[in-house]
């Protein structure tokens, strides 16, 4: 009866020959250094990889700085229609309107209003420029015609082609 225990000795088990005759403990120091080798390259990557985004992050920064520093107007500009626009989108509290009463309702409906007019002006001018959901839709039809058209084009160019050196 043939048994499913390897009966070799321990250290016959030990120093088995893999596929191609090496020892198991010639074989240790090799997958030892490439596990090392690859620790080393992923810290290398890693640490390449957090000072390009250190650098890019204070690149942005130093960027945004400069745009402000050269056009302050339109920086409070832009804030105060952001904050117009977050304060539209928020609920009013009671708080709000036992404090400001009929001034704070006067401002929030101007806030809206004023949303609403660029929201109806950003797309007055989406669809000037044709990328409203119809004039998108026409463009891709227009571009895929035009594309079947030059496949077709070209296809027969090729046999013709191909029709012109079968006959010579």
């Amino acid at each position: 009866m043939s048994s499913t225990t390897d009966e070799r000795p321990a250290s016959a088990s030990a120093t088995s020959r893999g596929a191609d005759g090496e020892s198991r403990e010639s074989r240790v120091p090799a997958a030892r250094q490439a596990y090392e080798s690859a620790r080393e390259r992923t810290a290398a990557a890693y640490a390449a990889a957090r000072e390009k985004a250190g650098s890019a992050y204070e690149s942005a920064g130093r960027r945004a700085g400069e745009g402000i520093d050269s056009n302050p107007i339109a920086a409070v500009v832009g804030g105060l229609a952001v904050g117009a626009i977050v304060a539209a989108l928020l609920p009013r509290t009671r708080r709000e309107d036992e404090m400001l009463g009929s001034a704070g309702r006067r401002v929030n409906e101007a806030a809206r209003e004023a949303a609403r007019a660029a929201r109806e002006a950003g797309k007055g001018q989406l669809d000037e420029l044709g990328l409203s959901r119809d004039g998108l839709k026409s463009r891709i039809d227009e571009f895929t015609g035009r594309a079947v058209g030059a496949v077709k084009s070209s296809a027969g160019a090729a046999a013709g082609a191909a029709r012109g050196k079968g006959k010579a």
